[in-house]
This record gives structure tokens, C-alpha cells and sequence, in this order.
């Protein structure tokens, strides 16, 4: 069996690497044929950096879909990558014998419900990150399912299992975003929460985390030397330890929250893009944990200040009894009672 899978988004990637991961073990003879992998620069998401890279996206589709025809995989694996995917699955419907899954499909509940009816043209399946979303497009008469979040397992090794000691100094933890765009804007402002920070808790240390270990290398010339960068798989131990962590809204979020770190989730957007969420979306919360509980757990600020993030920051870090309560919370909602039809066995099907 065959699955090409299609994703240009950092975060989809680790997503679809730990699919084809789960996709090995459930059938061992699995061959996983990877599109055009996202590189590091590339930052399309989002209505400013989709308009801006429209070019470059339209190729990439032409390349994506010329492979998919001349491959002919017995399965067409869409993950995030949401307006592009969603056309590559309506583009490649004349193969009737390949079965078409997106993963992490278009947030139909934020804003675009139109594309409900280009979703049920396209795709076979589509297998959403938590139960809400799947009840959600269900109810628009879409094939949508909820098996399970891959991340939640996966993160389950690493999740502090310790006693926690008093320490004189703590460790913060600065994420500020997977894309290009993001950490140009962001890390600048995590520099200055830090410093300010520092005014007050001269003792305490940051690590900054980045997705691969060559940001990781290429950050820490730049750092304070009072900090340190770690990437790669490695961020998962460095951040089950940390006591608090400064988060660019995403995946990152997220996987904060199941390893029990109390945390404040922030975004910065340009005056454009803001006048475009206001006017597009439906969105009354934006960090993923918050989304998936449908309630407000850890706090998120859009457009923050260092003051602001400073504030946020003294009053969380002493949550880590509720923090903790959270991931358990998180794990249950992302572990589907029904464990007969896994994900893998969907996207086989």
C-alpha cells in the first residue's frame, strides 16, 4: 500500500511524521511517499502570508498534484496545509481508486464554511485533532471522524513524573513560533519579557525552543548569555521541566499544556490581519488548549505588551497544581473512548 502524504506547514509536519510513525507500525509494508517537505522559511499560513506567497503555493500544488498522478497511491494524505489541501482533494477526484483523508482539515468553525461543500467534494475522510471539530463538520453532513490526537500519546513519555523541590532559580521557557515571520516578530518581544522579568527575579534562567536543532545552533549566537536553545526532539525534555513558558499561539500551545506547564499563549498580528479576523471570523478563544476544553485554562493575549506578558507571567507560574489538572483534563478529551477504529485504521481503510 501507498499513501503520499501533503503538508507545507511546519507543524503538519510533525504531525505527519508521527502518523507515518503509527502508519509503519499498524501495516509494516506501508510505503509513505512524501510531497514537497515545508522548509524553514516557509510561512504559509495566515491571510497576509497566504496572499504574499500565492505564487510560490501554486506551485508547489502543480508539483504535489503531478506526483500524486503519477505515483497513484492507494491513499492521497492531506495534513493541515488547509486552503491548498483542500484544493489538491477536489483537483485529484477523477482518481476513483484512491481513497482521499485530510488530517487536521480547515477550521470551518472560525470563519470559511462555505468550503464544507468543497470538503465533502474532495475528501473520503476527514480526521480532526479533537472530538468538538468532529461533532462540528459532522453536523454540516461532512465524513468527519475524532480517533485520537497523536500528540497526546506521544507526549505521554515525556511528562514529569518527579516530585518538584524548592530551587533558587527557575527556568522560563520562551517558544516564539515555528515559521519565519512568527520569530521575526516575536522574539524581540520575548527578549524584553525576559529582561524585564530578569528585574525582578535576577536568578531565573530562559531556554529558548525551536522546532530543529539548526535554529536551535543558529539562535543561541544571538542569545543572552545567561540563556540557552534547544530543538529537535530534545525540547520535549527541556520543556517537561521547565516552571513556566511563553508561548506563540499553535501546536506549541498545546504541547505546553499536555506536559502539565503552566504557560501564557500570545500572538502578535499586523493592523491588517486584525481588521481581517475581525471581519472574517467567529472566533471567541485562540489557544488550542482553551479550544478544546471550550473554556479559558491558560491566558491568552493578542497583541501583548512585555508588561502584559510580565503580569501574566508572575500570576501563572504559581499554577502548576492547576496546570497539571489541565493536561490530565486534555488527555482524557484527546484519548477517544472507542479505540476500534484508530486513526491509522481510517486513513487505510
Amino acid at each position: 500500500m501507498k499513501v503520499y502524504v501533503s503538508t507545507a506547514e511546519r507543524s503538519g509536519l510533525l504531525y505527519a511524521s508521527l502518523i507515518a510513525q503509527g502508519l509503519k507500525t499498524e501495516q509494516p509494508d506501508v510505503e509513505i511517499i512524501w510531497g514537497d517537505r515545508p522548509a524553514e522559511s516557509e510561512a504559509t499560513v495566515g491571510f497576509a502570508a497566504g496572499a504574499r506567497q500565492a505564487g510560490s503555493i501554486r506551485e508547489k500544488m502543480r508539483r504535489i498534484e503531478r506526483g500524486v498522478r503519477s505515483v497513484k497511491p492507494d491513499v492521497f494524505l492531506a495534513v493541515a496545509w488547509s486552503e491548498p489541501n483542500t484544493l489538491l482533494g477536489l483537483r485529484l477526484r477523477d482518481m476513483k481508486q484512491m481513497r482521499r483523508v485530510f488530517f487536521a482539515p480547515p477550521q470551518l468553525w472560525a470563519w470559511g464554511r462555505f468550503r464544507a461543500t468543497l470538503l465533502k467534494k474532495g475528501y473520503d475522510a476527514l480526521l480532526c485533532l479533537y472530538p468538538g471539530e468532529a461533532k462540528f463538520l459532522t453536523s454540516l453532513g461532512l465524513p468527519a471522524y475524532f480517533a485520537g490526537n497523536p500528540l497526546a500519546r506521544h507526549l505521554a513519555q515525556y511528562s514529569r513524573r518527579e516530585k518538584r523541590t524548592k530551587k533558587p532559580a527557575r527556568t522560563i521557557a520562551l517558544l516564539a513560533g515555528s515559521r519565519h515571520s512568527e520569530k521575526s516578530r516575536h522574539q524581540m518581544l520575548l527578549s524584553g519579557f525576559m529582561r524585564r522579568w530578569r528585574e525582578f527575579h535576577p536568578n531565573d534562567k530562559a531556554v529558548w525552543l525551536f522546532l530543529t536543532e539548526r535554529e536551535a545552533l543558529r539562535a543561541e549566537r544571538f542569545l543572552d548569555g545567561h540563556d540557552k536553545a534547544v530543538g529537535g526532539e530534545e525540547r520535549y525534555r527541556v520543556l517537561a521541566k521547565t516552571d513556566l513558558a511563553v508561548v506563540t499561539s499553535g501546536t506549541a500551545s498545546l504541547e505546553t499544556a499536555l506536559l502539565g506547564i503552566p504557560q501564557v499563549v500570545f500572538y502578535s498580528l499586523s493592523g491588517l490581519e486584525m481588521t481581517l479576523i475581525k471581519s472574517l471570523t467567529r472566533v471567541r478563544l485562540f489557544a488550542l488548549p482553551n479550544i478544546i476544553l471550550t473554556k479559558r485554562v491558560v491566558p491568552e493575549l493578542l497583541n501583548p505588551s512585555v508588561d502584559e506578558l510580565l503580569e501574566h507571567g508572575q500570576r501563572t507560574i504559581c499554577r502548576r497544581k492547576e496546570s497539571c489538572d489541565i493536561a490530565k483534563e486534555l488527555h482524557l478529551a484527546l484519548t477517544p473512548l472507542d479505540n476500534t477504529s484508530s486513526f491509522f485504521r481510517l486513513i487505510l481503510k
